[in-house]
């Protein structure tokens, strides 16, 4: 999942501060209830803590009705390049089934991309989540090309 919307308002605040706008405030719910909609719950989250992100995931979580326990806090996801995605997915746990991760772009398209059996090269909205299926034996097996894009949902598409 990429951000929701945040805010350019004031220019004193550092890049990893900048809150919501008034449209993230609004997307980051709406992309929860669509998770909680299809019955898709992360058993993991690993997500950037830059305001914005935080702030995305953790409405996101209050409409699926989970902890914030699930989610684990990785400046990776801020500071890094896509490989942090996939190093953050690649640690997950065998007891875990959905991993989610909650970043920036560039590195959210790029990880899609780089995830991806086939070639993709769309532009990734703020709020928008991709799913993908995974048939590896292990998370630490997945790798570049070994997933399938299943759906990709920004909130104006719901």
């Amino acid at each position: 999942m990429r951000h929701a919307k945040s805010s350019w308002g004031d220019s004193s605040l550092r890049d990893f501060d900048r809150p919501l706008n008034s449209r993230g405030k609004g997307d980051a719910p709406k992309m929860g209830s669509y998770l909680n909609e299809i019955t898709m719950t992360p058993d993991l989250i690993v997500s950037s803590p830059a305001a914005r992100a935080k702030a995305t995931i953790l409405e996101v979580i209050k409409e699926l009705g989970l902890e914030e326990s699930v989610i684990t806090w990785n400046e990776d996801l801020y500071y890094g390049s896509s490989k942090a995605y996939m190093d953050a997915i690649q640690s997950a746990s065998e007891d875990v089934n959905v991993v989610m991760t909650v970043g920036h772009n560039p590195m959210t398209e790029n990880a899609i991309a780089a995830l991806s059996d086939k070639p993709f090269n769309e532009h990734v909205p703020t709020a928008t989540i991709a799913c993908f299926e995974v048939n590896v034996p292990s998370w630490s097996d997945v790798g570049v090309g070994s997933c399938r894009l299943k759906w990709l949902v920004s909130p104006k598409s719901l």
